[in-house]
């Protein structure tokens, strides 16, 4: 239950409205195809959760203090994260296009497919790796009781939360209907894009909240100085 609400955190916004665009792209496209694409990013959710949970195994058997979400009491994690976030939202208003290597975006793809599996794999771990520091009001005392357990254990929780979150893929991969009784594609698509980009800058700025109670206002001030500079540059 606590990954499926992580579903709904800032955290991870950003990727489900990436998969969103993703749902309505679908429409009026082939059940197989939707299926096979929200099957693949549910699994990359999992692969990411046991990547994570291996991780953490191996620092506690090597004798080291482990934590969890860690990563966001670092300034520079928050820096990237928010600089990702940005060209996300730059992406979504147009600015310029990211195309992932051919192998990687069309891996596994056939003639029925409309996404290439493998930047539905990556998009399923990225919201993973957003996902860790939304986890403490709900997972906190899962987690450290994972962690001050042993490895079955780590490995179990995580996979329950790993489903949890990738719960909403796994019912559009069960009904695929939900995504190709939906409009097809067309200009309309332009607004979505539009509001979808807005949404990205917001979660920017709540990045830019959390930098500045660790790094202080001006710090934040900077980095949100050079986030605006690099959108306008992506727009010339």
């Amino acid at each position: 239950i606590g990954g499926l609400i992580l579903n709904l955190m800032p955290c991870v916004l950003p990727v489900l409205s990436i998969k969103l665009l993703g749902v309505v792209k679908h429409g009026g496209g082939e059940k197989q195809a939707v299926r096979l694409n929200f099957i693949t990013t549910a699994a990359g959710v999992l692969f990411a959760f046991m990547v994570l949970a291996a991780a953490l195994v191996a620092i506690k058997e090597a004798g080291a203090s482990i934590g969890w979400g860690t990563q966001f009491q670092h300034p520079w994690f928050i820096i990237a994260m928010t600089f990702v976030v940005t060209l996300f939202a730059c992406n979504m208003w147009g600015f310029f296009e990211i195309r992932l290597p051919r192998w990687i975006a069309d891996l596994g793809e056939h003639s029925s497919h409309i996404h290439g599996l493998g930047g539905s794999f990556l998009s399923g771990a990225m919201a993973t790796l957003l996902a860790t520091p939304c986890s403490a009001p709900f997972l906190g005392t899962a987690v450290a009781f994972a962690l001050s357990r042993g490895a079955a254990d780590i490995f179990a929780i995580f996979a329950a939360i790993g489903t949890g979150l990738a719960l909403p893929y796994i019912v559009v991969a069960a009904a695929p209907g939900l995504a190709t009784r939906l409009p097809r594609p067309g200009p309309w698509m332009a607004k979505l894009r539009l509001i979808l980009g807005f949404a990205l800058a917001a979660t920017a700025l709540w990045l830019l909240s959390v930098l500045a109670a660790q790094a202080g206002a001006l710090a934040a001030g900077a980095i949100g100085a050079l986030m605006v500079l690099t959108a306008v540059a992506l727009y010339l």
